[in-house]
């Protein structure tokens, strides 16, 4: 019995230690992981909606959280845009993006902000597909030519471009699904066309 009791103290204490040595890393980490969280929300927000389409973002909140973003062009009074978090269930997780849509509900742009869908299926609709190969990277390095490349991104938001949240669907004329990866394909649209609708029918 005093033996059970011992162990149970130790193992008390450990869990104890554990926990404050948790508690600590996580307090010091806090303010870089949100500093990290806002940045990544500026890029996505400059990312999906292009200055030449509005320059000024104006947050639409509600109890304390932000609903979407009202997008302005100079000193108009009236929004030209929207910007938008979407998300649904997919395969194995909540798939999270950031949507950029005009008035008539035209997308400008398309960004995953999470997902923690399955390696090579799901998490594809973060991957960049790129055409340069070895020779190509070893003729840039000694070329003389030194302009920048154009900015790459995952080939299946790029999809989303110009096409209307009225309409998107998983077809061969709008949004193609990711091979083996319809689910979370499918889960992506469909976020997406919901909130859509759900901002322009409450305007």
């Amino acid at each position: 019995m005093n033996n059970i009791l011992k162990f149970a103290i130790v193992l008390l204490l450990v869990n104890l230690v554990a926990a404050s040595i948790l508690a600590g890393v996580y307090g010091i980490t806090r303010p870089k992981i949100e500093a990290q969280k806002r940045l990544a929300q500026e890029e996505a927000l400059r990312e999906v909606m292009p200055g030449s389409i509005g320059d000024k973002l104006e947050p639409v909140e509600e109890e304390g959280r932000v609903k979407y973003w009202q997008v302005f062009k100079a000193q108009a009074s009236r929004p030209v845009a929207y910007i938008f978090v979407a998300k649904k269930y997919g395969y194995s997780s909540v798939i999270e993006s950031m949507v950029g849509m005009k008035k008539d509900g035209t997308i400008t742009g398309v960004r995953i902000l999470s997902q923690n869908e399955t390696p090579g299926l799901g998490a594809k609709m973060i991957e960049i597909i790129s055409s340069r190969t070895l020779v190509s990277v070893i003729k840039g390095i000694f070329s003389k030519d030194k302009r920048p490349e154009k900015e790459a991104h995952p080939y299946f938001t790029e999809q989303f471009k110009g096409l209307n949240v009225k309409r998107i669907e998983i077809s061969e004329g709008s949004v193609q699904a990711i091979t083996g990866a319809t689910i979370s394909s499918r889960a992506v649209v469909d976020s997406i066309r919901e909130r859509g609708l759900e901002i322009l029918n409450a305007k």
